[in-house]
């Protein structure tokens, strides 16, 4: 029952509210309290003493006053903070008993007594306040009932002085009551602050995760690799020690996922990371780069790396998996940097260990450590792909047109149109540069239609000035799969009226390695419009004899390659002349490109090839000077010094 009695008063009397207040609040309370007290003590000060006749008075408040100049500085610092609040509030206590006992003009001290209680509850909230303002009704008690020993002092019965301590706790209890409802304001204010403040800490820290780690494996991210790998270098260079930064790549994890579906390979992406982290994380560090690509790095005391000591380090692991009861294999390609002898930057680490992981995926390896020689050539391939573009846009390529030779007759009967590129400084690039890097990048498309046109529109102007040959354009792997390729060709037969029969488009065997059945059933379209057709380096790509049996096409293109060993390697030979072989039987002519020589086109004439392409007859020429060597008509060796020596076909 005692104890019911206890909570019942300390909630009636708000005993049990927590401080909530902030040292920074409590500085503005202080504040607020000196600048009202101050300022009136000391005019009342100033008043008592000179004008009102109450100089005891007078100089009892410019005593009390002095008690809050060092107020001024104190809270300044957090350890003073509570001393100052006791300054104020022994100012108040003594401030109110010189009010009481001395009166002031007509006993109107009394008036300021009661403001005590509120100074208390506003300084030191709801316990503390109350504790101070009982010492100060004990004070005021004791102070009113020896007023009688001070001289003009308006309290003489011990009676009155009574009624004023009933008054005293009567406006502690008001006080009380204002600031007990601000203080439950203020509670329930600070609880909710604190609720949504943990969640925004809980927010901030989800944000915080997801900015440096991987959302779908938990592991760090590359911002938080890089962090990593700049403390490691740090550590390493002053150790002598080196680190190999890995980056690995994962093969055909798109079309995977899309297979899948999303929640199944974001499974397989945990799975994977969880290989990943078996083989490597107890050694070094792993982290997510992006979708299909895992990096890594680790420490190491000397600088000798070789590829299998970087297959050991991240482990012999195979990438296999189960779906719905089916086998996942995942492949893998990796690229190598170390420091310090690849670059001393943790971002330029990572960004060669990925130019590496690009080499080794051009030269179809698994693995590849970064090479400068080929670093080199990789950002001068990347630089040639802003240029090309550009190239195509200023009119800045080309075409040059190299005789077909009828090895029967030896009259010029055909053309392939090459590409040339001569840019702003006058420099001819070599084919065999920009081609790869159009063929690997979308430009093959707007470059092979700049072809086709400008082989169109040169047809047009030589038949109409009596040269009809057939001219024969290349078309890579690339644009053989291109949806939109048959009726570009369309259109260009309606605009320059020119017939189907007239243009042998060449197709690079190797076109055939991934989609052979798109590019056949491509192959079948162009027949029907009346195209020409021809297999363009043959022997070096597909080599498959099947599907060669069922193509619509006109010819087969001897690689010149094999032409050019015709009199060096007896396996040459045996191909070239097994090819001539093959494709007269499947009804087919052949042309050898390459031949420099009179013997070459002697022995290819007796193996009875239909046409020759090459030094021999003729280099790739300007529109105009192939036109003036068709009208005469005698190929012969022209020798042109601003032409390059290397001649790559478009595709």
């Amino acid at each position: 029952m005692f104890n019911i009695f206890v909570s019942f008063l300390s909630r009636i009397f708000g005993f049990y509210l927590k401080d909530v207040v902030t040292v920074e609040d409590r500085r503005k309370f202080i504040v607020i309290s000196l600048a009202i007290s101050l300022p009136a003590t000391l005019l009342f000060s100033m008043l008592n003493l000179f004008v009102f006749g109450y100089p005891q008075l007078g100089i009892a408040e410019g005593v009390c006053a002095s008690l809050l100049l060092p107020v001024f500085v104190l809270p300044r610092y957090d350890e003073w903070v509570s001393f100052s609040e006791r300054l104020i509030l022994i100012y108040g206590i003594l401030i109110t008993v010189a009010l009481a006992v001395f009166g002031g003009l007509e006993g109107s001290g009394i008036l300021w007594v009661f403001t005590f209680p509120f100074l208390a509850f506003l300084l030191k909230g709801q316990r503390s306040g109350w504790l101070y303002c009982f010492v100060w009704i004990a004070v005021m008690s004791a102070a009113l009932r020896l007023a009688f020993l001070v001289p003009h002092s308006h309290f003489y019965s011990a009676a009155y002085s009574g009624q004023i301590s009933v008054a005293m706790l009567f406006y502690s209890t008001i006080a009380a009551a204002f600031n007990l409802v601000r203080s439950r304001f203020e509670a329930k204010l600070h609880e909710r602050v604190q609720a949504n403040t943990a969640k925004a800490r809980e927010y901030l820290d989800k944000l915080e995760f997801l900015a440096l780690h991987d959302q779908t494996t938990g592991l760090p991210n590359r911002v938080s690799l890089l962090q990593d790998l700049s403390s490691a270098i740090e550590v390493c260079d002053t150790q002598r020690q080196s680190i190999v930064v890995i980056n690995l790549r994962l093969e055909r994890i798109f079309e995977i996922s899309n297979i899948l579906g999303q929640k199944s390979a974001d499974s397989l992406i945990k799975g994977i990371a969880n290989s990943l982290l078996g083989s490597a994380a107890e050694k070094g560090h792993l982290s997510r780069a992006r979708r299909d690509e895992f990096s890594y790095f680790y420490k190491l005391d000397h600088r000798e790396i070789t590829a299998d000591m970087v297959r050991k380090a991240i482990g012999d692991f195979q990438l296999t998996y189960h779906f719905e009861g089916y086998p996942v294999h995942i492949e893998h390609t990796v690229g190598v940097a170390i420091f310090p002898d690849h670059s001393l930057e943790a971002e330029d680490l990572l960004r060669k260990a990925g130019q590496a992981m690009l080499q080794a995926s051009a030269s179809r390896t698994d693995l590849a450590i970064f090479d400068n020689k080929l670093g080199q050539l990789f950002i001068k391939r990347h630089l040639l792909y802003g240029q090309l573009r550009e190239a195509l846009d200023n009119k800045e390529l080309c075409l040059y047109f190299q005789a077909q030779v009828d090895m029967r007759t030896g009259g010029i009967i055909g053309a392939e149109a090459l590409v040339r590129w001569k840019n702003a400084d006058g420099i001819f690039i070599p084919p065999d540069e920009f081609i790869p890097v159009a063929e690997g990048s979308g430009l093959i498309k707007p470059l092979t239609a700049w072809v086709l046109r400008e082989a169109f529109s040169q047809m047009v102007k030589w038949r109409s000035q009596g040269l009809e040959i057939t001219v024969s354009i290349n078309l890579s792997a690339r644009n053989m799969i291109d949806p939109e390729l048959i009726a570009d060709l369309q259109k260009l037969l309606v605009e320059f009226a020119i017939p189907a029969d007239s243009v042998m488009l060449e197709i690079t065997e190797s076109a055939f390695a991934d989609l052979p059945e798109v590019v056949m059933d491509t192959i079948d379209q162009l027949h029907k419009i009346g195209f020409k057709l021809s297999i363009d380096d043959f022997g070096t790509g597909y080599s498959s004899l099947s599907y060669l049996k069922n193509l619509k096409v006109n010819e087969i293109k001897v690689d010149q390659s094999f032409v050019r060993c015709l009199h060096t390697e007896s396996g040459s030979f045996a191909i070239v002349k097994s090819t001539i072989q093959l494709a007269h039987n499947l009804g087919l002519k052949v042309v050898a490109e390459g031949i420099e020589s009179a013997g070459l086109e002697n022995s290819l004439r007796a193996m009875a090839c239909d046409i020759g392409q090459g030094y021999a007859y003729s280099r790739p020429l300007p529109a105009d000077q192939f036109f003036t060597l068709a009208c005469n008509d005698t190929p012969h060796f022209l020798s042109v010094e601003t032409i390059p020596e290397n001649d790559i076909t478009v595709g």
